[in-house]
């Protein structure tokens, strides 16, 4: 299968709109000195994300072919120039430091768009009508060196003589769930510091998190939302954005996070009207629930997910005797809990850990180093971090993709390079893309 051709024709039926909106897009430089279009510059580097290529400098010497050349330009929908090269990694930086990374994530905003309205992801709704948000903040790159004026700072081993400033940058994400294998960035907040100005309070995840809320309701106003987070958000002021906003949530919940809930729960689950158990293979799991606590004027619904496994030791002094760990989990919520779907309810708050495993921890760890800043210019890393956003995005796509690597049994990291190997040799022809409706896709 020419993996090249597939991958551009699954380009434009999720999102036929993208060159265009990349080509929308502002360009500062002058026109007279131009060799790559703007479009060039932006999907060169949305590739070497799908590519899992590490770095800006080996993305030159990857796309360093004929093919590749032509077919690079082909996909913007571009006449192919007499270039002998792709845009040198410095061509590319150059140019994000003069573009608005709020426009990227416009663009982020309508890719989006456009995969909740294709109807292809209807099926994972909450009950039918809510989409899953996950939010959760990660750091992106630090430094004992000076950052840019609006990083973040912590003192480390403070009051010895190793003491010393570690500058990192820091960013809280909005990730919507399509399907079990495909959750995307949806909103981006990044957590920083007023420039140039060296502050006790600093910026945090709690004041970007009611930053990040409001953004996204000003997009997208109409959209079912249900908001999964860890416990920091389990509080008064959390209750409140989401009721007004008509947003349902699911969040962590450690009973010291509010006291008066947990003891309520704790007092009011001892009657055992709710739990449930059931036994899968060696673990025995248990599901309970509370319905209508009140807090500060708000009622919320506590969740309970319990797992007992019972294992055996294989070595050692106690081989063969058996031994059991256990894992607990609270959750609040102010969507409706009953018998029939608590399990449900529990699941659910369970995703919120897909944010960090096949979010950040991917991103980071399997082929996008997103802890890696690829300029030293700040506005020029922040639009680094929307396209490897966008490139995230497709390549998640790919890889749900079941007709294409049906009976291939290689790692995720192989599959990309079979990808980026077949867009170096395979020809890409403008005439060949298939329309939306011959073109079908079915993920596994």
């Amino acid at each position: 299968m020419k993996l090249a051709c597939e991958l551009t024709k699954l380009i434009h039926h999720f999102f036929p709109d993208l060159l265009l909106l990349l080509k929308k897009l502002p360009d500062h430089r002058n026109q007279s000195y131009i060799t790559y279009p703007a479009v060039v510059l932006l999907m060169t580097r949305i590739l070497s994300s799908i590519f899992y290529i590490s770095s800006m400098r080996k993305t030159s010497e990857e796309f360093n072919s004929d093919t590749a050349i032509e077919n690079l330009w082909t996909l913007c929908g571009e006449k192919t120039p007499a270039v002998e090269e792709l845009p040198y990694w410095e061509t590319v930086n150059r140019y994000l430091k003069g573009l608005d990374s709020g426009q990227l994530q416009k663009i982020v905003c309508q890719l989006c768009r456009r995969l909740l309205r294709s109807r292809s992801f209807e099926g994972n709704r909450i009950r039918g009508k809510y989409w899953q948000v996950l939010i959760d903040g990660t750091q992106i790159h630090s430094s004992r060196g000076e950052l840019d004026g609006k990083c973040l700072y912590r003192v480390r081993k403070r009051g010895t003589k190793e003491e010393y400033r570690e500058n990192y940058y820091y960013v809280l994400e909005a990730k919507l769930v399509l399907h079990p294998k495909v959750v995307v960035s949806i909103m981006t907040e990044f957590v920083e510091n007023p420039e140039g100005k060296e502050s006790e309070k600093q910026d945090c995840e709690w004041k970007a998190c009611w930053r990040l809320m409001e953004r996204l309701k000003e997009e997208f106003p109409r959209l079912g939302i249900c908001l999964c987070g860890d416990s920091l958000y389990a509080c008064e002021r959390f209750f409140e954005e989401c009721e007004g906003k008509k947003w349902k949530y699911i969040v962590r919940f450690k009973e010291r996070s509010i006291p008066y809930v947990a003891d309520e729960y704790q007092s009011l689950k001892k009657q055992g009207k709710n739990l449930r158990k059931k036994r899968v293979g060696n673990r025995e799991i248990r599901h309970d629930y509370i319905e209508g606590i009140a807090y500060k004027g708000y009622e919320v619904n506590v969740v309970e997910y319990a797992e007992e496994l019972e294992t055996e030791y294989r070595k050692g002094k106690k081989k063969g005797k058996k031994r059991g760990t256990k894992k607990e989990f609270l959750f609040l919520t102010n969507l409706t809990v009953s018998q029939r779907n608590v399990e449900a309810v529990a699941e659910q708050g369970r995703m919120r850990w897909k944010i960090e495993n096949e979010g950040f921890n991917t991103q980071k760890r399997q082929g996008y180093n997103l802890e890696h800043p690829y300029s030293k210019d700040y506005q020029a890393q922040k639009c680094h971090y929307y396209l490897i956003q966008i490139g995230h995005m497709i390549a998640q796509l790919m890889e749900a993709w079941g007709k294409i690597w049906e009976k291939i049994g290689q790692s995720r990291e192989q599959k990309h390079r079979r990808v980026l190997e077949s867009f170096k040799t395979v020809r890409i022809k403008q005439e060949s893309r298939e329309t939306e409706q011959k073109f079908q896709i079915r993920l596994s």
